[in-house]
């Protein structure tokens, strides 16, 4: 264990999550065992065997679907427990989580889950310097003319909501775009022009006279998009209410005021981040199987070598269902399938009694991007098909968007492949 932990201590953060998962599963495979066989742990104190039978009731998915990885782990970690067990079987086994793995939680949860969420923007003071185009909130009004020549990269995490909206909303100008895949991880992508933002979508932009921009955070960029042609919300649009299930999501715990402030419109903008976004994340990421096909499009993505693809897709999906269960805890939502629904059929209701196509009335506003790239999030995976299955509400909605958006204007869109 001494030699294991010391190995562990120094190793790759990916490496570790994966030793953290194998000796996890494995203590709650010996504790299985052991008590079919009633074989105590010998020597053992009270909290080591508290602290695995704790294990023993945490959900996992079933490895009989082909999940090669889990399998691999659970078979390896078996192994260790079973030759420690027969070398000393009367030390205390002290199982799941040695020492040097007791951080990697921790910092799993500050380096990968979520890192699209966006958070006040604050731009450095070099950020107009040669390598770092300057952060601006507002694009000129000739950068994107027929002609003008103009390059727009989006950099992005392809199942991230929040990059999602901007994707649609460039879609919708017909403004051709490269689809620039940040490693989870590394973020190598943007270390060399956006070092104090660790988080996406990020858009740059380069016009043919030599000028460079950035632009961050998704409501910023798809307010810049839509400029002075934004509609708003129709007249008659209500204002979100909480549903039976997302009555801990809205308001906001952290800040209330925000479901009374504000216009209607900025009301609905708060809405898509604390409440659909949630709802989302608990729903992709539901079991270990659905986050396993949310991060497929990472093990054929042709910018990322064989171990950069899978120690990111690897990673997360064990962080993000690992985040998932805990969100699911936090909201004290009983089905996560349900919350979805009553979100999406509440946005439904807010569109019909606005009496237009959109929220925004007869052109799709902000609003209508949000709720779109959010759901667009999904595409391809079992939360889209249940969710247009089972909300045939949103679906003038949905076909409307779909028809304005149109298809993909990225130039490099084969290069993902969705669930």
């Amino acid at each position: 264990l001494a030699q294991a932990e010391a190995a562990l201590a120094s190793a790759p953060f990916c490496w570790k999550l994966a030793a953290m998962d194998a000796v996890s599963r494995a203590g709650r495979a010996s504790v299985y065992i052991r008590g079919r066989l009633h074989w105590p742990l010998p020597g053992g104190s009270p909290r080591s065997w508290r602290r695995i039978q704790s294990h023993c009731n945490a959900r996992f998915a079933s490895c009989a679907s082909g999940n090669i990885d889990t399998t691999t782990l659970l078979g390896t970690g078996a192994f260790a427990v079973a030759a420690m067990s027969a070398l000393a079987p009367a030390n205390p086994l002290r199982l799941p989580i040695l020492p040097a793995l007791q951080p990697v939680v921790q910092h799993a949860l500050r380096v990968l889950p979520l890192q699209c969420e966006e958070a006040t923007v604050k731009a450095s003071s070099d950020a107009g310097s040669s390598m770092q185009p300057p952060v601006v909130d507002k694009i000129p009004e000739d950068t994107f003319r027929p002609g003008s020549g103009s390059t727009t990269r989006l950099y992005q995490f392809e199942s991230c909501p929040f990059c999602r909206k901007v994707r649609g909303c460039l879609d919708y100008h017909r403004i051709p775009y490269e689809i620039v895949e940040v490693h989870p991880l590394n973020k190598a992508e943007v270390k060399d022009f956006s070092p104090d933002y660790k988080k996406v979508p990020i858009i740059r932009i380069e016009t043919t006279d030599g000028q460079q921009m950035q632009l961050r955070d998704s409501k910023t960029i798809v307010n810049a998009l839509l400029g002075s042609n934004n509609p708003g919300v129709a007249a008659a649009t209500p204002p979100p209410t909480a549903t039976p299930s997302t009555g801990k999501m809205w308001p906001p715990a952290k800040d209330p005021e925000k479901a009374t402030s504000g216009t209607v419109e900025e009301q609905w903008v708060h809405w898509t981040d604390a409440v659909l976004v949630q709802c989302i994340v608990l729903n992709v990421y539901r079991t270990f199987s659905e986050s396993a096909e949310t991060f497929r499009y990472l093990l054929t993505h042709p910018n990322f070598s064989w171990i950069q693809a899978r120690s990111a897709a690897w990673s997360g999906t064990a962080v993000m269902w690992a985040i998932a269960n805990r969100r699911k805890k936090t909201y004290a939502v009983p089905d996560v399938r349900v919350a979805l629904y009553e979100a999406v059929g509440s946005f439904a209701a807010a569109v019909r009694t606005g009496g237009g196509r959109f929220l925004g009335g007869d052109k799709p506003g902000a609003v209508d991007f949000n709720v779109y790239g959010i759901l667009r999030s999904a595409e391809a995976c079992q939360t889209e098909r249940d969710l247009l299955t089972s909300c045939a509400d949103i679906h003038p909605w949905y076909d409307a968007m779909n028809e304005v958006v149109g298809p993909s204007k990225a130039v490099n869109l084969d290069a993902v492949k969705r669930g």
